[in-house]
Order: C-alpha cells, then structure tokens, then sequence
C-alpha cells in the first residue's frame, strides 16, 4: 500500500460501453465524461478513456475492432 496518487501508476485504457451507462447519461460522449469527472478517475494514470455505442459487458466478442482499436490506442508508443 502507499499514499501516492493516481494509486494504479501504470498506464491505463478503459473502454466503456453505453449498454453499462449509468442513470442520467445517454451518450457515448457522456459515458467518458461522467467517468473522467467523476470520483474513481483520479485513482487511474487513464491514458486512453473510450465508449462505444455497440457492446456489453463482453465487448471484446461482441465489437471486436472497437476494442482493439482501444487497446492499440492505450499502447501505442509504450513500447521500450
């Protein structure tokens, strides 16, 4: 355990479904501001924070290239 913020150092990528949205947003472009603004965002190092309209909670099988395209988004330039 430590004191330091963000408590996840590394890197981090989200990707967020509007399937999962919370009460009150609607949008793919709410779904990333409510997470950004709201009060778990500063315990990540969030270097990539994407939502899309198509997917549930298994988003990697059912909007494959989104999520890739996530995940090389949250990589790209991080290699040693």
């Amino acid at each position: 355990a430590h004191d330091r913020t963000p408590v996840v150092e590394a890197p981090v990528g989200l990707t967020l479904v509007t399937y999962e949205n919370p009460p009150g947003v609607h949008t793919a472009a709410d779904r990333v501001r409510a997470f950004t603004n709201g009060p778990a965002a500063g315990w990540f190092r969030h270097v990539n924070v994407n939502a899309h309209d198509h997917g549930g909670h298994f988003i990697p099988w059912e909007n494959p290239d989104a999520w890739v395209s996530d995940l090389r988004r949250t990589f790209h330039g991080r290699r040693p």
